[in-house]
């Protein structure tokens, strides 16, 4: 197995990607076919970085979309679209079963893509729901135990899911300090520890050592507050990077924080400021941002060796409070959210 370039990123090799935070023990160059998490699975220890919250492929890539169907609230089908950073095009997929926004969506260790939750114009939603790169259908699995918008999903290193605060409007508006538990092998939903703090459009990231904000450890299933960001944050993202410094992005102002010190650092501004927008990191290392409030068709990448944002070229669909997930192939999922009204469709990158 040959190491990841230097910065821990890139591979010299052609067709392969840097696959890291392994039980490699190092970054190390996988050929695409075989860039998946069963080939080397992830350590055995995670801790999940909540940060913030309202308490109580290349530069010139083109957005083209074949075709795109919108879900609204008198005539709904939920649709989707995948984009790929290799053809930088988007091209149509399969329909969600429910189409819905400020839900979570994950890319599991089997490589379906779960959706959870959400709000569509009735009522909250519990529901859940599972997309198969392969066909490209959606199916539904288990319901939550509690409805939720505005949560988020992690993916923990033994496979399930966990899914933290929200809201909930049923029967009056509530913040959520509730967490549960998402078994892929069962589609079986469990509670689990509670958050100290109810929280709300905030972040949620896997490391895989230190902690700070608001942590949960799975194997006590106990969560314990610690530091802060420098700026206050809400409808922001966070992405681990290969690095495994957590880069938080919202409004005009992105930070680093830095597992090794608990510090937190500024980095470069992003062009447009945005808010309830979505973030991915791509197997090259860069993150991508798409849409959001304020910019809601647009998109930009970070590049951390530099810590400069650059222009991504815009989506075909203005959309915000939308999720958007890397899957094995590479190609970047993004599904549902808002522009004028709620959207059921999805995009692939």
């Amino acid at each position: 197995m040959v190491r990841c370039n230097l910065d821990n990123v890139t591979c010299s090799i052609p067709q392969t990607i840097c696959v890291s935070g392994t039980r490699c023990q190092q970054p190390a160059c996988y050929p695409m076919p075989l860039a998946n998490i069963q080939i080397c699975p992830p350590s055995t220890q995670s801790i999940i970085l909540v940060a913030s919250s309202t308490r109580v492929p290349n530069t010139t890539a083109a957005w083209n979309a074949t075709t795109t169907s919108v879900a609204r609230a008198t005539n709904s089908t939920a649709s989707a679209r995948v984009t790929t950073p290799i053809t930088t095009t988007w091209s149509p997929t399969g329909n969600m079963n429910i189409f819905r926004f400020k839900h979570t969506e994950s890319v599991l260790h089997n490589g379906k893509v779960l959706v959870a939750g959400g709000a569509t114009t009735s009522y909250d939603q519990s529901s859940a729901e599972l997309y198969d790169p392969s066909t490209g259908n959606w199916t539904i699995t288990g319901s939550m135990h509690d409805a939720r918008f505005g949560h988020t999903a992690s993916v923990l290193t033994n496979g399930k899911v966990l899914v933290t605060g929200g809201a909930s409007t049923s029967p009056n508006t509530n913040y959520l300090n509730s967490a549960e538990l998402y078994d892929p092998v069962t589609g079986i939903w469990t509670t689990t520890g509670s958050m100290n703090n109810a929280r709300y459009e905030h972040t949620a990231s896997v490391l895989t050592n230190r902690k700070v904000a608001e942590l949960y450890d799975p194997s006590t299933e106990i969560w314990t507050t610690t530091g802060s960001m420098n700026n206050g944050q809400s409808e922001h993202t966070a992405s681990v990077l290969a690095s495994g410094k957590v880069l938080v992005a919202g409004g005009s102002n992105a930070e680093l924080y830095d597992s090794s010190t608990e510090n937190w650092t500024t980095t470069g501004n992003l062009n447009n400021g945005r808010s309830r927008h979505a973030a991915s990191i791509l197997t090259n290392g860069k993150v991508l941002v798409t849409g959001g409030v304020g910019d809601s068709n647009t998109a930009e990448l970070y590049d951390p060796s530099t810590g400069i944002w650059t222009t991504a070229g815009s989506m075909r669909n203005e959309r915000y409070d939308h999720t958007s997930s890397v899957l094995p192939n590479g190609k970047v999922l993004v599904a549902g959210g808002w522009p004028y009204s709620y959207l059921g469709n999805a995009e692939i990158y």
